[in-house]
């Protein structure tokens, strides 16, 4: 089976901006995606930020971080190979990779959030961002 058969391709980053109360990524499709950093920040998808499955056993291992600190900045961020973005944020913690379908579901802009709320009321699934 050939690499890329029946997966769509999501667009990639062309410009992420880091602001002191947001991040911003402009994306290939046009789509400009924004990011509250408190919420992009407790969002971090790394294993010690979201709790991690046990060696042995059922449950799950609890989350060290409860909640980001007031103020919280992206400091800066470097692209992962061709699938995500990881932040350094100011607080110190640097371990989250975001995957750029995820950044995309979390997208907090105008028309995405016009889009999850009409979901909503539909009683559909909310999902941030586009399919």
């Amino acid at each position: 089976m050939g690499r890329g058969i029946n997966r769509p391709l999501l667009p990639v980053p062309r410009n992420v901006s880091l602001g002191g109360s947001q991040v911003t990524i402009e994306w290939s499709d046009g789509h400009t995606s924004v990011h509250p950093n408190v919420i992009l920040r407790e969002a971090c998808p790394c294993a010690m930020c979201q709790g991690e499955p046990p060696a042995i056993g059922v449950g799950r291992i609890i989350p060290l971080m409860v909640a980001a600190p007031e103020g919280i900045f992206a400091q800066r961020y470097s692209m992962v190979g061709r699938y995500a973005i990881s932040f350094a944020w100011s607080d110190g913690h640097s371990t989250g990779i975001y995957p750029y379908d995820y950044l995309l579901e979390m997208c907090e802009c105008e028309a995405c959030a016009a889009e999850a709320a009409t979901k909503a009321g539909q009683g559909g699934l909310i999902s941030r961002g586009r399919e």
